[in-house]
């Protein structure tokens, strides 16, 4: 179990620009880096084993079993509200529902990209037998303990 101090710590390393850090969850290396991602847009990225597969973002057979604990899960809806809107009025309500049953339905994938640190450490904490790896003394304490 990681210490309360050791995760401030971790939080405090992950908020700056160059970042490299591995744990170990289930028999997996995640290694998280700072990369970029899009123009002008810096995020954390989450490796497992130094690999991302597109195809784990939504669930089948491929997908690794841990994907939902380590990813962010994010989600859309089918229509925006105006377009919610519009459809209602014009078909009614009722008619709505009838020629499009997900009118109201969202969505989800996961991702391997976390917009700030606070939102990947709230996320890591919940795991249990997470293993911080690398050993360096600005992160790493005598706190760290082997489940």
């Amino acid at each position: 179990m990681i210490s309360k101090e050791t995760w401030q710590k971790i939080e405090e390393e992950l908020a700056q620009i160059w970042v490299q850090i591995e744990f170990e969850y289930q028999g997996y290396r995640l290694s998280v880096l700072r990369e970029r991602h899009g123009e002008g847009k810096l995020v954390l990225t989450v490796y497992i084993d130094d690999v991302i597969k597109a195809s784990w973002a939504t669930e089948n057979e491929e997908r690794l079993a841990i994907i939902p604990d380590v990813w962010r899960v994010r989600s859309k809806a089918y229509y925006s509200p105006a377009k919610v809107k519009k459809i209602e009025k014009d078909f009614g309500k009722r008619q709505a529902k009838k020629y499009f049953p997900n009118l109201h339905e969202r969505y989800t994938w996961h991702e391997p990209y976390f917009p700030k640190a606070s939102i990947l450490v709230r996320q890591f904490k919940k795991l249990k037998g997470l293993k911080l790896m690398e050993k360096r003394p600005e992160i790493a304490s005598r706190e760290v303990v082997n489940e």
